[in-house]
């Protein structure tokens, strides 16, 4: 197997993290990762993103409320090429598949940021920002909206999660001039707090929970991913989730029969499968993260690597034939790492 780069990004001092900013790991061919480098410094680059086979990486600012753009130079160093201002504590950031456009959840103050890109990926414009409104049961994480993650629908459709508000909003460009529009707000349960997604290749949706700690389930109808109902919710871990213990990521296995969620506290991925027909999904099996504190997490063919924030490792797992995950090697030490995705 072919040796593959990964960027990592981290928390820095500004967010209580012992990172420096982003770094590049390589996967050698037994999967595990190697050796981090710093690729740039950067200050709490939390979230990161890049086009496939592209010269661009994407990262928040956490802290500073922007989202800036590296040039990857020869040997994966980066080079900012600029930033954009975005509301409050930018957590997320979808890039369109071909480009053009890069979405950022900005989690304190509730808004879905737009952000033009140009030919060479570069920012083209003042992001245009979607204010969420709305609040939710629970005083202390939903007295008013907070956007967490965005997504593209195959069909055109822009999905948002607000943990704040229990409400997954959909987003179309009815004028085909490229300005997003709200159309329809799909009421969650409440006090579920939806926090990452994912769109399934047969259509359906799942949405992973931070507060109630499930993933549920929702099929389009005859609008597309603008009409959305739920059909399934089901626990984000196959055990009895310790109190306090949070959602964190949602990812598809390259499959398509199985998906995985990483749960905080319980410090744990979950194997679960996708259900016949879109109609939910059923947990299988927890394992433990390899570390504490699991945030993001990438499948990578075979494998798949955990980064565990508070225990400063990412840890690499081999997928079995039946999609559970099996610690493979010595999990790579990173500081404060928080997401992981293909450089």
């Amino acid at each position: 197997m072919d040796e593959r780069r990964f960027w990592v990004g981290t928390y820095t001092r500004e967010m209580g993290g012992s990172g420096r900013g982003v770094y590049l790991v390589e996967r050698g061919a037994d999967g595990t990762l190697g050796r981090p480098v710093l690729a740039a410094e950067a200050t709490t680059p939390s979230y990161l993103a890049a086009p496939p086979g592209g010269n661009v990486l994407y990262a928040v600012d956490e802290h500073g409320d922007e989202v800036v753009a590296f040039r990857v130079g020869e040997g994966g160093a980066l080079r900012r090429i600029g930033g954009r201002p975005v509301p409050g504590w930018p957590c997320h950031l979808a890039l369109r598949p071909g480009g053009g456009r890069l979405l950022a959840a900005c989690y304190r103050d509730g808004a879905l940021a737009d952000l033009r890109l140009g030919p060479d990926g570069s920012f083209d414009g003042e992001p245009e920002v979607h204010q969420g409104e709305g609040s939710g049961p629970d005083p202390e994480r939903q007295e008013g909206p907070h956007v967490h993650a965005a997504a593209f629908a195959p069909d055109g459709t822009v999905l948002a999660t607000d943990l704040g508000a229990d409400v997954l909003r959909a987003f179309r460009d009815p004028g085909g001039d490229g300005a997003l529009e709200l159309v329809a707000e799909v009421p969650l349960p409440p006090g579920c707090g939806p926090r990452h997604l994912v769109v399934h290749p047969a259509g359906q949706v799942h949405v992973l929970t931070e507060l109630a700690g499930t993933v549920i389930t929702l099929r389009p109808g005859a609008g597309g991913h603008a009409d959305l109902s739920i059909v399934g919710e089901a626990p984000a871990t196959a055990g009895s989730a310790q109190s306090g213990s949070m959602g964190a990521a949602i990812k598809l296995g390259a499959d398509g029969r199985h998906l995985y969620t990483s749960t905080r506290g319980a410090d744990v991925v979950t194997t679960h499968l996708v259900l016949d027909g879109g109609a939910g999904t059923r947990p299988v099996a927890d394992v433990a993260s390899g570390g504490e504190w699991p945030r993001d997490l990438h499948v990578d063919g075979a494998w798949m690597h955990v980064a565990n924030q508070n225990s400063g490792v990412v840890a690499t797992f081999r997928l079995g034939g039946d999609g559970v995950p099996v610690p493979a090697g010595t999990p790579a030490e990173i500081p404060s790492p928080v997401c992981v995705i293909p450089a």
